[in-house]
């Protein structure tokens, strides 16, 4: 009998033990946060970098009725992978009841205008976070605003859409562990910070991936965990060293997440599987909005659809404004000053008009000297919308001239 009792009184001992260690250890997340308690003034704000610029960066923040931890979203690092930018834009300017989102929608402007991976300078941006000082790149700017953003946040989400599966062991050519689509992405599955702290990367990302995966009926399109292994000397993915997450990590010490959707489903399915994920990221991490984005896939086609409608270009011809109707053609004299002044629609953002003679992709506010017939291309997050013809009387292949 006294080895029964003392049986027990050892294993409820060991369970007060395993209880306390995982509260320490595995509990919220919101631990390593650090923001003051109780109700705050929400506040949304807009800025704009680099404006008028191919490289434009436009930062949304919204703050919540209640303090809370911060959540950064970055999607379009990567221009041809439009799921995740698209996906992105749907959280801006949701209100939230507790806790702050910062959405960078098109952290990579001209990859996504002319449907590239690739930035400005034709490398890959996601390659350029480790970087020396001194190194020109021209994407450094950008991702320079990227680095100084990730000091407000606690935790970081860059979006992706890439091709196949990922999967822990061999299945196929299209589900394998070196494939990115439907995955998690971390870097190490516990990250020791200088203070003793652990950000425990892969408890939360598995904590993640049980909830989406528990609302995606097919299990072909499951999500998994994908450790990199960043800094391992025998990871598969060096490459890694280089990228957004593993900088926000080891030298901003930042909860930091890649979430890859497959391109081997329609746009409005890849897009509800990231909805899927951002929305319980965002709930794991305390961040509480008023209502989160539908993930339903007709939802979203119906949605996609409708953000492509507008009713017309307003531009100003010398010192006349006017507007351009759908289906219209741009009449112009030799040597009209020509400005492109807005898009007229419900959905403002991610329009950007563009005349291919000056090579140029983000043409709002700009004014040309036209000098010969042209087309006004109109691009709606990176898909070409519309095409407006411009006419010039007595046309003199002289080229075009732009102003400021």
């Amino acid at each position: 009998m006294e080895n029964h009792w003392r049986h027990r009184f050892l294993k409820r001992r060991w369970f007060l033990f395993v209880g306390i260690f995982g509260l320490f250890f595995l509990g919220d997340v919101s631990k390593n946060f650090t923001y003051e308690k109780g109700e705050v003034k929400p506040f949304s704000e807009t800025k704009t970098f680099f404006k008028g610029t191919d490289q434009e960066v436009e930062v949304y923040s919204q703050s919540g009725r209640e303090a809370g931890p911060t959540v950064l979203i970055f999607a379009g690092i990567h221009g041809d992978e439009s799921a995740a930018y698209l996906t992105a834009d749907r959280y801006v300017g949701l209100k939230s009841v507790k806790g702050n989102l910062i959405v960078v929608p098109r952290l990579n402007l001209y990859g996504i205008l002319t449907g590239k991976r690739a930035g400005l300078s034709g490398g890959d941006m996601n390659r350029k976070f480790q970087l020396s000082e001194e190194n020109k790149d021209p994407d450094d700017n950008v991702v320079s605003i990227a680095k100084s953003l990730m000091d407000r946040a606690d935790v970081i989400l860059n979006l992706h859409a890439g091709h196949g599966f990922y999967s822990p062991v061999w299945v196929n050519s299209t589900r394998n562990p070196i494939r990115w689509g439907q995955s998690n992405i971390i870097d190490v599955p516990i990250y020791h910070l200088p203070d003793g702290r652990r950000l425990e990367l892969e408890h939360f990302a598995r904590e993640v991936v049980k909830a989406i995966n528990s609302e995606i009926v097919d299990g072909g399109f499951h999500f998994h965990v994908n450790n990199t292994d960043t800094s391992s000397k025998t990871s598969s993915h060096k490459e890694q060293r280089g990228s957004m997450t593993y900088y926000a990590l080891t030298k901003k010490h930042k909860m930091a997440f890649g979430i890859d959707v497959t391109r081997n489903c329609s746009l409005p399915q890849a897009v509800s599987y990231l909805t899927l994920t951002v929305n319980a990221m965002l709930k794991k991490a305390g961040v509480i909005l008023e209502v989160f984005p539908s993930a339903s896939p007709g939802v979203i086609a119906n949605e996609l659809e409708r953000n492509e409608e507008f009713s017309g270009v307003r531009v100003k011809i010398n010192e006349l404004e006017t507007m351009i109707p759908p289906q219209g053609e741009i009449l112009l004299a030799l040597g009209d000053k020509f400005q492109i002044l807005s898009i007229e629609t419900r959905h403002p953002r991610g329009w950007y008009p563009s005349l291919p003679s000056f090579n140029i992709y983000n043409g709002i506010g700009k004014e040309f000297s036209m000098r010969q017939k042209d087309r006004l291309i109109l691009q709606k997050d990176g898909r070409r919308v519309a095409v407006f013809n411009i006419r010039v009387k007595e046309n003199i292949p002289f080229g075009l001239e732009a102003g400021i």
